[in-house]
């Protein structure tokens, strides 16, 4: 029985997989292991996007023949434009609802600003 060899684009594929997870292992640290809410939020906010993105892009080269590509490349635009606005959101949410702001910001920049 002969060993299988990997085709180039299952090859590209694997390559970009392992990056997007090396990306989400290093966000998961972050979230883990940083100090407040808003360096957690950066933390899941910025690699994490990286991470999936390149998880798609991986699926979709994998996938090339059943036309997959455009979709995982749809999805990824997805991300990036969905993610900031979420974290955003969040980053927002947390301000309105936590004490600990006085103690973390130095400029305040939604201090006057109406709920």
């Amino acid at each position: 029985m002969a060993p299988e060899t990997f085709s180039a684009g299952e090859i590209i594929a694997l390559i970009f997989v392992a990056i997007g997870v090396i990306f989400m292992l290093i966000s998961s640290i972050g979230i883990l292991r940083l100090p407040d809410v808003y360096s957690r939020m950066h933390a899941a906010g910025k690699s994490t996007t990286v991470g999936v993105s390149f998880v798609l892009l991986g699926a979709g080269v994998y996938f090339w023949e059943q036309h997959l590509f455009a979709r995982m490349l749809l999805l990824i635009i997805l991300i990036f434009a969905t993610s900031p606005i979420s974290t955003s959101a969040m980053a927002r949410a947390v301000y309105r609802t936590s004490a600990m702001r006085q103690v973390h910001l130095k400029h305040d920049e939604i201090k006057g600003e109406t709920p």
